[in-house]
């Protein structure tokens, strides 16, 4: 699968970085919370109590424009801060760079910003072997996996055929984006109770670590 695909798209928080390791998620969303309490918003409990910033960025959509750009701006800024501390995972930095060396091209696909993934790879050297980010950069939440619309559009910038396009991620929502964009979905099981997860997600391989992945191309 590895060697006949042409074009691999890779998630960032997790295929690629821990990105919160250093800044948690839990603190990314209180910081949120508190950024909206303070404008004046009404958070219910479901909202209080979310630990995924993602969330708390989704909710703001219904809190009317202004608070849905202050809070896509402060999740962008506390996601730049975090990928300054982000840790690589073990695997991706060969992945990224074999793919590259045997001639495929590569894109990041993130729910995360745009500035946040371009942060991380130039910091680890790794920004001139990506073709392409196609990160969170609108105010619509909607926009984000599991809509198959940054799948999408990485495939049109990347004038790339789906059938020969790949994506690696961690979550359910990759595998529902990569089934609804026609492209193979591969399934990266970084926690225990994940194989079978992204298996009923359907994900058509499930790997246990990147450096399964980077090994497949030398074979």
């Amino acid at each position: 699968m590895m060697r006949s695909a042409r074009y691999v798209l890779l998630d960032f928080d997790g295929p690629i970085c821990d990105v919160f390791a250093g800044l948690p998620a839990p603190e990314v969303a209180d910081r949120l919370r508190m950024m909206l309490r303070a404008a004046g918003a009404d958070l219910p409990q479901s909202v209080q109590e979310q630990d995924d910033p993602m969330e708390i960025f989704r909710f703001s959509a219904e809190l009317g424009g202004d608070l849905n750009h202050a809070t896509l701006n402060a999740l962008t800024g506390l996601e730049v801060e975090a990928a300054a501390t982000a840790c690589m995972t073990p695997g991706a930095a060969d992945l990224i760079r074999r793919s590259k060396e045997v001639g495929k091209a590569v894109a990041v696909v993130s729910n995360n910003s745009a500035m946040a993934v371009t942060a991380f790879l130039r910091k680890h050297g790794l920004l001139s072997y990506v073709d392409l980010i196609s990160a969170r950069v609108a105010l619509d939440p909607e926009l984000m996996k599991p809509n198959p619309h940054l799948i999408q559009q990485a495939l049109t910038q990347l004038d790339a055929d789906a059938a020969l396009t790949l994506l690696v991620g961690d979550s359910v929502t990759d595998m529902q984006a990569s089934k609804s964009a026609g492209i193979t979905a591969v399934g990266y099981a970084n926690k225990p109770g994940k194989v079978d997860l992204l298996a009923a997600a359907g994900a058509d391989i499930v790997v246990m670590n990147m450096k399964e992945l980077a090994s497949a191309l030398c074979v």
